[in-house]
């Protein structure tokens, strides 16, 4: 696969879309003094490319009732499961509240950030969900008192 290279004004396309994938084309153009046009043009080119993957909605978590999040690093083991590090990490990624799956490397294998309503809600997930799936040998738990976005 060949390495995208962006100008600079890709890099403003982009930092706009990353703060705010809402934004019009006419919106970022306005913003970055550009013709439609170019704007259109360069987020075509690299949506082709591989480089734009796709839109998110931005949620808030708190407003879902959702008022604790936690960081989980998971240790897998490996003798005596059928499973692999990425089934264990897929399998973790479909459970209700995983926001997201990292395998990492270092002093753990993965990572998952986990959002609940209350600690009670936490803690009944890692004791009877997360560790009950193949594979998940250990796990620590670090509450998220702040999140800068």
């Amino acid at each position: 696969m060949d390495e995208f290279k962006l100008d600079e004004k890709d890099i403003q396309i982009l930092d706009i879309l990353r703060t705010d994938a809402s934004k019009t084309k006419k919106q970022i153009a306005k913003r970055l003094n550009l013709p439609l046009t170019t704007v259109h043009n360069r987020i075509r080119k690299m949506e082709r490319a591989g480089v734009i993957t796709g839109y998110k909605a931005a949620i808030d978590a708190k407003r879902l009732g959702l008022d604790v999040s936690a960081y989980i690093s998971i240790s897998v083991q490996y003798a005596g499961w059928d499973y692999s590090q990425t089934d264990t990490a897929k399998k973790i990624r479909s459970l209700e509240g995983v926001e997201s799956v990292a395998i990492v490397a270092g002093g753990t294998d993965i990572v998952a950030k986990v959002r609940k309503k209350n600690t009670q809600e936490l803690n009944d997930f890692v004791v009877n969900r997360l560790r009950k799936i193949p594979g998940v040998n250990q796990t620590t738990t670090m509450v998220i008192l702040s999140e800068f976005d």
